[in-house]
């Protein structure tokens, strides 16, 4: 939690930490930045007004940091401050004051979408990705349960076989055309919705892997 307020981050601690949540607080950007470097974090509340700068501008910064969803909390409420922050990469903002039990249920609903490599989200209920820059792409039940089953290997390539299983199909019976059909229609979706590139990977004659560009 990035706040500069010290009363306030000591309620919010407080009062998510009940919810079962592990807080981790920062009161200014360059603090927040350090905090990123040094350790893992599965979400960030972030304010606007903070002594060393912007939290709006640097929001993205942070998101590619911290490879998680970003929650803006902060009295900056006006349309045009909102839609900036959902433009830069917010995954919710939130005007002050802000009812706890409503931040404790954003952070809820954020953390029951599964982390994927360099910042991507997965959520079950909707059956949906959700790129590093918080562009949504609704998946088939066919797609969802192939990303899931690339997900879960946790970077690790994952046979053919093992996906056509994840499909509810048998090995025997399946055409390898409609995998690779399957993924152009996967990755084409991802560029009509402005995304560059989609973190999976092909590796000849074993499987797929999900992987950031990075590391591919």
């Amino acid at each position: 939690m990035l706040e500069d307020d010290a009363d306030l981050r000591q309620e919010v601690k407080e009062y998510l930490e009940s919810e079962g949540c592990h807080i981790v607080e920062a009161g200014s950007l360059d603090e927040g930045r350090a905090l990123l470097r040094r350790q893992s974090v599965h979400a960030i509340v972030l304010d606007v007004g903070l002594p060393d700068g912007s939290g709006l501008e640097a929001l993205p910064e942070l998101r590619r940091l911290g490879a998680c969803p970003v929650v803006m909390m902060t009295a900056w409420g006006q349309l045009p401050q909102r839609l900036q922050g959902l433009d830069k990469g917010a995954d919710y903002y939130l005007v002050k004051p802000v009812a706890l039990a409503e931040l404790a249920a954003v952070l809820k609903r954020l953390l029951s979408r599964g982390p994927l490599s360099d910042g991507w989200s997965a959520d079950a209920n909707t059956r949906s990705l959700t790129s590093p820059a918080g562009v949504q792409l609704q998946l088939t039940m066919s797609e969802w349960q192939f990303v899931q089953a690339l997900r879960d290997a946790g970077g690790q390539v994952v046979e053919r076989e093992q996906l056509v299983l994840a499909l509810n199909q048998q090995p025997a019976d399946y055409d390898a055309r409609r995998m690779h059909s399957l993924v152009q229609r996967l990755r084409g979706k991802a560029r009509a919705a402005g995304i560059e590139t989609l973190p999976v990977h092909s590796r000849h004659g074993e499987g797929y892997v999900w992987l950031d560009a990075a590391r591919a």
